[in-house]
């Protein structure tokens, strides 16, 4: 199983409601685990050329800029976090 390191997170909702530590955490069990799913919360990698909204297609290009991997948190198909990471 590969380790991955989060650098970024760009979260899309209130931490009153989720916060970064249990994003992370969400990413690393979902990351190695395609269609991972637990509470409604799902992880899948970035896709070039997938449709994005202009919030989240900042945050990719940002993170694409740097260099760095993407992944995005969903829930029920919505992207509540978008996530650039590397491999340890």
């Amino acid at each position: 199983m590969k380790k991955y390191k989060v650098l970024d997170i760009f979260s899309y909702v209130s931490k009153n409601v989720i916060d970064l530590k249990q994003l992370e955490d969400i990413f690393h069990n979902g990351i190695n685990d395609a269609g991972y799913v637990a509470n409604d919360y799902c992880v899948e990698r970035y896709e070039k050329g997938c449709k994005l909204d202009e919030n989240i297609k900042m945050a990719v290009c940002d993170l694409e800029n740097e260099g760095k991997n993407i992944a995005f948190i969903k829930e029920s198909e919505k992207v509540i976090a978008v996530v650039g990471y590397r491999e340890k």
